[in-house]
């Protein structure tokens, strides 16, 4: 009896992690999307972002998890034994968590955000600034370094936007970035142009 009663058991346990993995799946096309297509083009720095746009509700999100999934987990670290392991499942389960949460509830609070700061932005004028480039980079994601009120910052861009740069010297270079100012100390980029220090005067 107690037999198939764990075979139901795992059973279930199977059934609700495949659901889990399409629901993670589905999160991360989500993401990916977003990303790519949809994601504002921002400058700017304030730590006010990290901790109610990405700490706090990627906390909440483990958190949420935890209780959700805490009879998975009692089982799981009740039957199994030695520090090794026990060191091992809190590592896993703990990324695993992490990634679900931002994912998760670190986009919704992302999206809502970049929807708010979009619509103060529009609200303000267009402000423009001259930005020292600090490197024009050709990896796995090409990208144009430059400092942005005292602090690093980057677009990311096609290889071909920054091709006839990748050999120059970036202190002979600066951006001329117009941008409206939205939530805190973040702009929402509207245009940017890469300009040579010596043929436009500066």
């Amino acid at each position: 009896m107690k037999f198939g009663k764990n075979r139901l058991t795992l059973s279930k346990e199977k059934q609700l992690e495949k659901r889990h993995y399409n629901i993670v799946i589905g999160l991360m096309i989500s993401f990916v999307t977003y990303y790519f297509f949809f994601e504002p083009n921002l400058i700017g720095y304030d730590s006010r972002y990290t901790i109610y746009v990405f700490l706090l509700p990627t906390l909440l999100g483990l958190l949420t998890l935890a209780v959700y999934r805490r009879r998975f987990l009692t089982n799981k670290f009740t039957t199994n034994k030695g520090f090794k392991l026990w060191t091992f499942m809190t590592v896993l389960y703990l990324v695993q968590g992490i990634v679900f949460s931002y994912l998760s509830f670190g986009q919704v609070a992302k999206i809502s955000w970049d929807i708010l700061n979009d619509k103060t932005a529009k609200q303000n004028i267009e402000e423009v600034f001259d930005c020292q480039v600090t490197r024009f980079w050709n990896g796995k994601r090409s990208s144009i370094d430059f400092l942005f009120n005292d602090r690093h910052n980057k677009f990311d861009v096609q290889y071909e936007t920054i091709k006839d740069y990748i050999s120059k010297n970036p202190d002979d270079y600066y951006l001329t970035i117009t941008a409206r100012k939205g939530l805190w100390n973040y702009y929402l980029v509207e245009r940017w142009d890469i300009k040579n220090k010596k043929t436009s005067g500066q």
